[in-house]
């Protein structure tokens, strides 16, 4: 009697282990890894696509580098003329952050209706200047002096940076973009550029910005312009319009608008206040 119900209950035993997945079969064999389902894999990392100007660099490089570690986020930069950036990511209709170069890409980046209005944000500010060596060795005392013979004059190229809009219209304020265009050494494709002909000597005097001397003291000066069309301008920021993550691109945006990022701008020359406007 005992036997048949112990023979009876074995099938039913091993039905009730198949049916609550307690099987031999279930388990996986030695040596070997149970397989991850689909509510245990990790989530994919994330990534921001930020496209700047060449201007923010030396700040937004550390202030991205930051905000990795801190959240975990991954913070791809673009670099290149404000305006070619500019381009580039309203043709592909791609990308997360817009950072150009001065305010005046981003009312460009308005009408082209490339970004979220509301996003746009003020993070630093800078001022266009006479940049020259250090020890002004050729003597440059105001903008009528860059007509002058001989003289290697390197401004930004006009439409695609904003350094390049920005000396275009003051030489045109100042009477003197027709005859000094065509003597010009040459164009920079970024602000970044402009910078380097001027430092590996390959200009005599670029229209730059106070940037660039605060990051070279030892090596740079600056030479106030009295137009008014080298008013004071801004670094902004703001949400690319195709962003797929918008708010965790507002996020990054008010980041390096804080008040501990002010700390990084001003480490690297930045002006973090509103410099007063030109009369």
């Amino acid at each position: 009697m005992t036997r048949l119900i112990v023979l009876g209950m074995a099938p039913l035993l091993s039905l009730a282990l198949v049916l609550s997945g307690c099987s031999p079969k279930a388990q996986p064999e030695t040596g070997q890894q149970a397989p991850v389902t689909k509510a245990m894999a990790p989530e994919p990392d994330r990534t921001l696509t930020v496209f700047a100007g060449a201007a923010p660099k030396p700040g937004l490089d550390p202030l991205a580098r930051r905000y990795e570690e801190r959240t975990g986020v991954k913070v791809e930069i673009t670099y290149g003329g404000s305006g070619a950036v500019l381009n580039q990511f309203a043709q592909e209709q791609f990308g997360d952050v817009y950072v150009p170069g001065s305010d005046d890409f981003m009312d460009k980046a308005e009408k082209k209706d490339a970004v979220l209005k509301e996003t746009r944000t003020v993070l630093v500010y800078l001022v266009p200047v006479i940049n020259v060596p250090k020890g002004n060795p050729k003597g440059i005392k105001s903008v009528k002096d860059l007509t002058r013979e001989g003289l290697r004059v390197v401004i930004g190229k006009p439409v695609t940076v904003c350094l390049g809009d920005i000396a275009q219209a003051v030489l045109e304020e100042e009477g003197v973009w027709q005859d000094l265009q065509p003597r010009l050494a040459d164009y920079g494709t970024s602000c970044e550029a402009v910078l380097q002909s001027l430092l590996m000597g390959e200009a005599d005097v670029v229209i730059g910005w106070d940037v660039f001397t605060r990051q070279h003291p030892d090596k740079l000066e600056s030479i106030p312009l009295k137009a008014k069309s080298a008013r004071p301008r801004n670094i902004p920021g703001a949400v690319i319009k195709w962003s797929k993550q918008p708010d965790a691109a507002r996020e990054f945006i008010d980041f390096l608008a804080s008040e501990e990022a002010k700390s990084v701008w001003k480490e690297h020359g930045y002006t973090t206040e509103a410099p007063p406007a030109k009369p």
